[in-house]
């Protein structure tokens, strides 16, 4: 029978099929999940009406059962009632062991969540993980208690209550509601299956109600200096010193591969004489805490040793004269203009063109880019690889080269099938 919307009752009974007395159980249905529990009751089978979940006749023993399952019924309408209030969400376990009387140890999603980052922050006290992840992993606890408040309004559930359909939901909140991309949206979702993996290893969810929801990642297209737009940028003549700042700390991030937060934190101690006897670049990445330690090209010693008594790189012992994200990407945009650059020149664009225009395209391996780029995995290199096409259009106009001083002309045109 329909209690609600969302919960259903049905009342069976339950033994051999030879047994003239079966038990009585009821199941709970919610929104097509199950739970069922016995009522601690013998029922004749013959006097039972399976259509009508209840005893047929009027005896004294019928009316006894036929009571028992109305109470059940109120019982159970009343304590979903309460749950619903208490944790916005409400399973049929939740409702069955209400019911029975079982405690239940109640965690919460941001219970999870509080748990999570507050081992996280140790990390980061300990140098083993970054702060900037740390305020990823906060914002997106900020975000799923937005999506649980937009739900259910309220800003936190049983972990427990926690479905598949938990997945797409999230995803579509976070690009309709939030105005992410999806990208971002993915990102965020997959912390979110994190943290539920977490609460599996901790025997705090049986399983993960949204493993098998597959996120896709859609790989943006990045801009990219090449050679020609890269060197044109680092010789034209700016007049202006506030633009011609940010063009030298731009090119550097193209000859270092450093993010913008790497570059603008690089003090003296920094630039050292390395074990090959070569000035590097010695730091940790920021985001990851991996090692990024990078050899310094002529180019990028030339910029340090122009901003060596730069009065900010004194006064804030600092290696360049950097201005906050902000400006410096905001005046990459008239520097793009000024230059003739028909592309959008961000803090991000530097690291891509290090990646592809200056390592893989003039043949570093992947594995030393990767190294120089402080990625944990090659993986994430990779992407840079998929669009080198000058590197890949020199490779092959070299190996177009080869076969034609190894093979004749003629026999490369020849319609011969022997000869092809």
């Amino acid at each position: 029978m329909k209690v609600n919307s969302k919960l259903s009752l049905l009342f069976w009974l339950r033994g051999k099929s030879t047994d003239s007395k079966k038990d009585l159980y009821v199941r709970i249905t919610i929104e097509g999940a199950r739970a069922e529990t016995a009522l601690g009751r013998k029922v004749p089978v013959e006097k039972w009406d399976q259509s009508e979940g209840e005893m047929s006749d009027r005896t004294p023993d019928s009316l006894l059962v036929n009571r028992k399952i109305a109470d059940t019924k109120v019982k159970l309408e009343k304590l979903y009632d309460v749950l619903e209030l208490e944790h916005g969400v409400v399973t049929p376990e939740m409702l069955r062991d209400a019911f029975v009387g079982k405690k239940r140890e109640k965690k919460t999603f941001i219970e999870l969540a509080d748990f999570f980052i507050a081992k996280f922050e140790k990390k980061v006290e300990k140098k083993i993980r970054s702060k900037a992840s740390l305020s990823k992993w906060k914002t997106m606890r900020t975000k799923v208690k937005q999506f649980f408040n937009h739900e259910f309004k309220r800003e936190n559930i049983d972990l427990s209550a926690i479905k598949y359909s938990f997945a797409e939901d999230f995803v579509d909140f976070m690009i309709i509601e939030q105005g992410c991309n999806t990208n971002t949206a993915f990102k965020y979702f997959k912390q979110f299956k994190q943290l539920l993996k977490t609460a599996v290893e901790r025997g705090w969810l049986p399983s993960n109600p949204v493993q098998g929801f597959r996120s896709t990642y859609v790989h943006p297209e990045r801009d990219i200096l090449n050679e020609v737009q890269l060197y044109h940028l680092y010789q034209k003549d700016l007049h202006v010193k506030r633009l011609e700042e940010v063009r030298d700390c731009y090119v550097f991030m193209c000859f270092t591969g450093y993010a913008f937060k790497d570059s603008y934190l690089l003090e003296p101690e920094n630039r050292v004489h390395y074990f090959d006897g070569e000035e590097w670049i010695i730091k940790n990445r920021e985001k990851t805490w991996c090692r990024e330690n990078v050899p310094l090209m002529p180019i990028a010693k030339e910029i340090l040793d122009k901003y060596k008594n730069h009065p900010y790189c004194i006064a804030n012992n600092k290696l360049l004269p950097f201005d906050s994200n902000q400006k410096f990407n905001a005046y990459l945009k008239e520097i793009a203009d000024i230059c003739g650059i028909n592309k959008e020149l961000t803090s991000h664009t530097a690291r891509h063109t290090f990646a592809t225009t200056v390592t893989l395209a003039n043949g570093v391996p992947i594995e030393t880019v990767s190294a120089l780029l402080g990625h944990k995995s090659i993986k994430t290199t990779q992407i840079y690889a998929k669009i080198v096409a000058e590197k890949v259009s020199m490779d092959m106009s070299d190996l177009r080269a080869k076969l034609i001083v190894k093979m004749p002309i003629s026999m490369m045109n020849s319609t011969d099938p022997v000869a092809a």
